[in-house]
C-alpha cells in the first residue's frame, strides 16, 4: 500500500510540475475539463437568471435567437475554429515557420471575412423574412448577427491557443467570461431601469463579446509574437480551405441536428412554450457532461490502442468506458427526475410544465449513452466521416419527424422526436463499430463481460 501511495504521489507531482509533453498535455486536458464543467454550471445559472428576469415570452424569443447564434457561430468560421488543431502542430513539427505564419494569418482573415459577410447577409435578409419570422424576433436577430463575427473570431483564437497549450486565454473568455459577463451586464441593466427584454439581452451579449474578444485576442496575439519569430509568410489557401471545410460541415450539422426541435417548434408554438422547452433542454444538458468527461479521458487511449493494433485492449477500454459512463449518467438522470420540477421552477412561474418533455429527453439521452461510446471510437480510429454522415442523416429525418409529432403533441412531441433521433443515431453508431471492429460497445455487452469475469474470478478462488 505504501509503494502504491508513493507512486500516486509521484504521478500527481509529475502532472503538476512536469515539463515533458505528456505532463503538459495532461495538465491542459485537466484544466480544459474543469473550465468546461464550470461553463456548464455557469451557463445554467445564467439561463435561469435570464429566464426569471425576462419571463416566459421574452425568454422564449431570447432562447430561439440564441439557438441560431450557436449554430451560425459553428458555421461562420468555415472550419477554422478547429483546423488549427490539425495544421499548426503539423507545420511546427516540420519547422515550416513561413507556412505557420501564413496559416495563422489566413485562418484569422477567413474567419473575420466569412463571419462578417454572414452577418451582413442576415441583417439584409431579415426584413424580407416577414412571412417566415414573427416581427418580435427581428431586432434580437439583428443584434445576434452583429455579435457573430466576435464569437467566430473567438472560436478561431481558441483553436490557435489550444495548439500551444495556452488553455486559460483560449477557453476562459469563451466558456466562463462570456456567460459571467452576460449575467452581470443583464442584471445590472435591469437594476438601473432597462427592460428585461430579449433585445437588451443581445445588447448585453454584444458588449460581452466585444470585451472578451479584446482580452482573448490581445493575450494570444502577444504570445504568438513571442512564439513565432518574425519573417515572411507562405500561403496554401486551397489546401487549408479544403482541410477546414469538413469541420464546418461536422459542427454545423451537429448543432443543427441538436437544435432541430427548437427550430421546428418555433413554427408552431408561441415564444412562451419555446421558453418552457428550452429550459428542459438546459437541464438535461447536465447529463451530457458525463460522456464529454469520458471522451476527454479516454479518446486518446482509443486512438493509441487502435494504432498499436491491440484489439482486445480496445474492446476492454470501450466496455469499461461504457459501464462507467452509463452508471454515472444513470445516477444523474435519477437525480434530475427527482428534483426536475424544482429545477424547472428555478426558471420562473409556469416552467413546471416542462417536466414531461424533460422526462422524455432524459430517457432518450440515457438510451443514447447505453449504446456506448461509438462516436468517440469512430472519430479516434479514422472514421470521423461516419459520425458527420449520421448527423446529416438524422437532421434530414428529424425535421419531418418533429413536424409529425409537434403538431399533435406540442413540446412533448418535440422531446419525443429528439429522443427518437438520439436513439436512432446511437444505434447506427453502435452497429458501425460492431461491423468495423467486432466490438459491442453497448452497456449490455459490457455488463455481460463484467459478470463473466466476476464469475471466473469466483471459480478460480473456489478452486484454490
Amino acid at each position: 500500500m505504501t509503494i502504491r501511495l508513493r507512486r500516486m504521489v509521484r504521478t500527481g507531482y509529475g502532472l503538476l510540475v512536469g515539463a515533458n509533453d505528456a505532463a503538459v498535455a495532461r495538465r491542459a486536458s485537466a484544466l480544459a475539463l474543469v473550465i468546461r464543467i464550470g461553463n456548464a454550471g455557469l451557463a445554467f445559472v445564467a439561463q435561469v437568471v435570464l429566464a426569471r428576469l425576462m419571463a416566459q415570452f421574452e425568454y422564449g424569443i431570447f432562447a430561439y435567437t440564441w439557438v441560431w447564434f450557436t449554430i451560425l457561430t459553428a458555421i461562420g468560421t468555415l472550419g477554422f475554429g478547429d483546423s488549427p488543431i490539425r495544421y499548426i502542430p503539423l507545420l511546427r513539427e516540420r519547422g515550416d515557420a513561413d507556412q505557420l505564419r501564413g496559416f495563422i494569418r489566413f485562418a484569422l482573415f477567413v474567419t473575420v471575412a466569412a463571419s462578417a459577410a454572414m452577418a451582413a447577409f442576415i441583417i439584409f435578409a431579415l426584413p424580407l423574412a416577414g412571412g417566415w419570422l414573427e416581427s418580435v424576433y427581428i431586432l434580437p436577430a439583428v443584434l445576434m448577427a452583429v455579435s457573430l463575427p466576435f464569437a467566430c473570431l473567438q472560436s478561431t483564437l481558441e483553436g490557435i491557443g489550444r495548439t500551444y497549450g495556452w488553455t486559460i486565454p483560449s477557453l476562459l473568455p469563451v466558456y466562463i467570461l462570456r456567460h459571467g459577463l452576460l449575467l452581470i451586464f443583464m442584471a445590472g441593466a435591469v437594476t438601473f431601469g432597462a427592460d428585461a427584454s430579449a433585445v437588451n439581452g443581445f445588447l448585453c451579449l454584444a458588449a460581452t463579446l466585444l470585451l472578451t474578444t479584446l482580452y482573448q485576442a490581445g493575450t494570444i496575439l502577444v504570445r504568438l509574437r513571442r512564439a513565432i519569430p518574425p519573417g515572411p509568410a507562405a500561403y496554401r489557401p486551397r489546401e487549408w480551405l479544403r482541410g477546414a471545410s469538413p469541420f464546418a460541415v461536422l459542427h454545423g450539422s451537429s448543432y443543427l441536428s441538436s437544435f432541430t426541435d427548437v427550430l421546428v417548434l418555433s413554427l408552431f408554438v408561441s415564444p412562451a412554450e419555446i421558453a418552457i422547452y428550452f429550459a428542459a433542454t438546459r437541464i438535461i444538458q447536465v447529463v451530457n457532461l458525463v460522456p464529454f468527461a469520458a471522451m476527454v479521458g479516454a479518446a486518446h487511449l482509443f486512438a493509441a490502442t487502435h494504432t498499436r493494433g491491440d484489439h482486445d485492449e480496445l474492446k476492454r477500454l470501450v466496455q469499461h468506458v461504457s459501464m462507467t459512463t452509463f452508471a454515472v449518467a444513470g445516477l444523474a438522470v435519477a437525480v434530475i427526475l427527482i428534483v426536475g420540477e424544482w429545477m424547472l421552477a428555478l426558471f420562473g412561474a409556469g416552467f413546471a410544465a416542462g417536466y414531461l418533455p424533460l422526462t422524455i429527453l432524459a430517457v432518450g439521452v440515457l438510451a443514447r449513452i447505453a449504446a456506448g461510446p461509438g462516436e468517440d471510437v469512430l472519430n479516434m480510429t479514422g472514421h470521423g466521416s461516419v459520425s458527420a454522415g449520421t448527423y446529416l442523416a438524422i437532421m434530414a429525418v428529424g425535421v419531418p419527424l418533429n413536424i409529425a409529432l409537434i403538431v399533435p403533441f406540442g413540446v412533448a412531441g418535440a422531446a419525443l422526436a429528439t429522443s427518437l433521433a438520439l436513439i436512432t443515431r446511437a444505434a447506427w453508431l453502435w452497429w458501425d463499430v460492431r461491423r468495423r471492429f467486432g466490438i459491442d460497445a453497448s452497456i449490455f455487452a459490457a455488463a455481460w463481460s463484467w459478470t463473466r469475469r466476476s464469475r471466473g474470478a469466483e471459480l478460480a478462488v473456489a478452486a484454490e
